[in-house]
């Protein structure tokens, strides 16, 4: 406990702004998130297993991450964070660095889990890629959730 700035009653301190968390209506905010995350994860596996028979599996990695992200965003900004402002830009902006940032951890994870494990089957390396998928959605939601649409005001809680 930490006291208020006029010295009277403790107070519980809050959490840094970067742990922000959706509200009003968490579950709904979670479970919209989920479910996109899901249909995109679908698209992903689709795409990675398509551009393994051409390309390298960092490279699969980056092209089916890239292909899904406008609908992520676009569907997210939508149903998740109910947003349709006129901030676009700024949040595509935005959104695009969380991406980029996300993407460079999921490229980290996955060279990483292919390094430990000596080549691997197809199937097990496509999951290893979902797997660092998830690293990347984690990096994007707490973004989004804390900076991309932070500016909608009372729905963050700090």
């Amino acid at each position: 406990m930490i006291r208020d700035q006029a010295g009277g009653r403790p107070r519980r301190p809050r959490a840094p702004s970067w742990l922000a968390i959706p509200s009003p209506g968490s579950t709904r905010t979670f479970l919209s998130f989920a479910l996109i995350g899901a249909v995109c994860t679908v698209a992903f596996v689709g795409l990675y297993a398509l551009g393994r028979v051409y390309l390298d599996p960092l490279v699969a990695n980056v092209v089916a991450l890239t292909l899904t992200m406008a609908f992520n965003f676009g569907a997210n900004r939508r149903y998740t964070f109910q947003d349709t402002g006129d901030a676009l830009a700024i949040q595509g902006a935005r959104y695009g660095a969380a991406y980029l940032l996300g993407l460079g951890a999921s490229t980290l994870t996955l060279h990483t889990a292919l390094s430990l494990v000596h080549e691997p089957r197809r199937f097990v390396e496509t999951l290893l890629a979902v797997g660092s998928g998830g690293v990347a959605t984690v990096i994007r939601f707490a973004l989004m959730s804390a900076w991309v649409f932070a500016n909608r005001g009372d729905r963050v809680v700090r």
